[in-house]
């Protein structure tokens, strides 16, 4: 990645373009520079009477011709200044497309989206810059309101939504299928024991400010984890749509000073190509109470913060802020490919979940299907695609119980280099497209699900979580329900602080096997049970954190191959006073602050935890391990 002064830095053609400039506010630009081009919007504005759409569409025209006539002479830099501190109401996302070098300078305005749709779709672009700049939508892509009354079975919810919140056909249309939130409006986050995911499978109004929702399963048909829903909790109904911010193979997109106030599905999220995105005080938060609210919003994105998938080089997020994101704040992963057949040596027929993420000349890992362990690495030597109907039911079967294909008939036809000892079944991912050296600095995240690394080379350093709603920082694979890879290798989590997290009542049932505030090793398929047998997360580094009032571990680490756990300073665990069904997917009893699960060449040092109702010791090493690989010093109970 390279930061915005370097990029100035570049060589330019001597190309330059003459601005049209309107009246005192033309004084407030920068003169062009040579290599340079600068358009105003308001110019577009007062040309498109007051229409923003029609005015974006004029501007990103101007742009695209710049940048079209520049290119015979070489690279130039276009900057489009929005109006200081401008409101921009819009209908249609603004694309960009094949620019190279374009700022959008946003001086502290706001984009305000009417429709529900997405906002940036940028797409093939390399060193294109947005900065100083907020979103929101009006309506808003989401609702809330307090628990009126409810059934027996807790199947069917009346809500009385909060005043200044939508209600319209069209929203709870959307719904179903989304999320049904019980929320807590001191902290700002899930109510503490809530179920992290209750869904509705129909959502209709039934006068003003009053709706009914009827939920998949029953609100109180709990786990001993869970706490019952109450009439006058407090809920947020949502549902995944379109992306505020999308990106899609493009390389070094910054975003510098971005506010993302809601988003109708995950706020940015970046699909293939080279990556290296920089995310500097980027915001991704709940925005103000909407015109004649009384009450503050409880959610900021409909689905996940940011996520990033299948990139040559992760992303670098500098002094951000999530807060109230529906999933995950931060997802970095590649992608799991099933093979179908093995047709001769070396060339195998693979079954891509999305299509992306694997090209000829690609590293590659393999994992075995029943014990997840690698089973060597090669290169792609060729890869070429074609829909094959007639094993449309062969690759339905490789997705059972997954999170299926979203193309069920499409093959990838690759020969390696080497041959490697696949069958059908076992997964192939690339470590080309996953994401390496993802790094996060400096950032907060409160009442967020996770920030998880699947990316080799990752950091994660000096951050703070207040509130997760599940597992606060998770890496390695999930090769289960997501078929995302891959597991980690060469990870620092270093310097960060915790407080109050896994708040939600999932992580601390019988089936879950994320145990801890940190968590690294693996979600198997569903029908795997314990650990698995395999040392696939390799060269792992957790110091220096202090985690205060976790309802679970503190730290829980399994299936790694060199693992350091050391100066970590550790307050209450299980605050709950109760572990409930936490351990039982691996059989054990919870005692520890810290656990270790079937890992070798593993030190723990210089880690102090507070003892508790269920914390009796600072570790604990599980039959599991290499136990004359594991080495412990100067742990203590506080």
């Amino acid at each position: 990645m390279m930061p915005i002064s370097r990029r100035r830095a570049l060589t330019l053609a001597s190309f330059v373009v003459a601005t049209p400039l309107l009246g005192a506010e033309s004084g407030a630009e920068p003169a062009p520079r040579p290599g340079s081009a600068t358009f105003d919007m308001a110019t577009f504005t007062v040309t498109s009477s007051g229409d923003a759409d029609a005015a974006f569409a004029k501007a990103l025209a101007a742009v695209a011709k710049t940048a079209a006539d520049a290119s015979k002479a070489g690279p130039v830099h276009i900057v489009l200044n929005l109006e200081k501190n401008a409101s921009y109401r819009i209908k249609r996302p603004l694309a960009f497309r094949q620019l190279h070098g374009f700022e959008l300078n946003g001086n502290g305005a706001q984009l305000i989206n009417t429709t529900r749709s997405g906002t940036f779709v940028i797409s093939d672009c390399s060193h294109l810059t947005i900065r100083d700049l907020s979103i929101d939508y009006d309506p808003l892509p989401f609702t809330q309101g307090t628990i009126a009354a409810f059934d027996k079975a807790a199947l069917e919810i009346t809500v009385r939504i909060d005043p200044g919140y939508p209600d319209d056909a069209a929203l709870l249309a959307a719904m179903a299928g989304g999320f049904f939130k019980v929320m807590d409006r001191h902290n700002r986050a899930l109510k503490t024991g809530a179920r992290d995911f209750l869904s509705p499978s129909h959502v209709a109004r039934i006068s003003d400010g009053l709706i009914k929702v009827r939920l998949q399963w029953g609100a109180n048909d709990r786990s001993p984890s869970q706490l019952p829903i109450a009439i006058g909790d407090v809920v947020a109904i949502s549902n995944g749509g379109a992306h505020a911010v999308t990106v899609d193979s493009s390389v070094a997109t910054s975003l510098i000073d971005l506010k993302l106030l809601a988003s109708p599905g995950m706020g940015i999220i970046e699909n293939g190509g080279e990556g290296s995105m920089m995310l500097q005080k980027v915001s991704v938060v709940p925005g103000p109470r909407p015109k004649s609210a009384t009450t503050d919003r409880l959610i900021s994105t409909n689905s996940d913060g940011s996520h990033f998938t299948a990139l040559e080089r992760g992303p670098t997020f500098e002094d951000c802020s999530f807060a109230n994101t529906c999933d995950d704040a931060i997802n970095v992963h590649g992608f799991y490919y099933y093979v179908v057949a093995k047709t001769a040596p070396r060339r195998f027929l693979l079954s891509p979940k999305w299509d992306i993420g694997l090209v000829a000349g690609d590293d590659i890992e393999s994992c075995d299907h029943a014990t997840f362990r690698s089973l060597g690495r090669s290169k792609v030597e060729q890869l070429t695609k074609r829909h094959a109907p007639e094993l449309k039911a062969k690759i339905a079967q490789l997705w059972n119980n997954r999170s299926p294909t979203t193309q069920p008939d499409l093959i990838y036809d690759v020969t390696l280099q080497q041959d490697l000892p696949l069958r059908v079944g076992d997964a192939i991912t690339s470590l080309t497209h996953a994401g390496s050296g993802a790094t996060v600095l400096r950032c907060s995240f409160h009442a967020c699900g996770r920030v998880l690394m699947k990316a080799p080379n990752a950091i994660v350093e000096n951050c703070q979580f207040t509130f997760s709603t599940g597992v606060a920082l998770q890496a390695g694979s999930d090769i289960g329900f997501w078929s995302e890879s891959g597991f980690a290798d060469n990870l620092v989590f270093r310097g960060n602080r915790f407080s109050h997290c896994v708040n939600g009542a999932n992580e601390l049932t019988s089936g879950s096997g994320t145990l801890g505030t940190i968590y690294v090793g693996m979600e198997p398929p569903e029908s795997a049970k314990g650990f698995q047998d395999n040392f696939e997360n390799r060269r792992v580094i957790i110091e220096g954190n202090h985690i205060d009032d976790s309802c679970i571990y503190a730290i829980f680490v399994s299936n790694a191959d060199g693992l350091k756990i050391a100066d970590n300073v550790i307050g209450q665990t299980f605050v709950r006073g109760n572990a409930f069904g936490a351990g039982e997917f691996f059989r054990i009893r919870p005692d520890s602050a810290i656990y270790v699960g079937r890992s070798r060449n593993v030190e723990i040092s210089n880690n102090v935890a507070a003892r508790g109702r269920i914390a009796t010791a600072v570790v604990a090493i599980d039959p599991s391990c290499d136990k004359r690989s594991v080495h412990q010093a100067n742990n203590r109970l506080a």
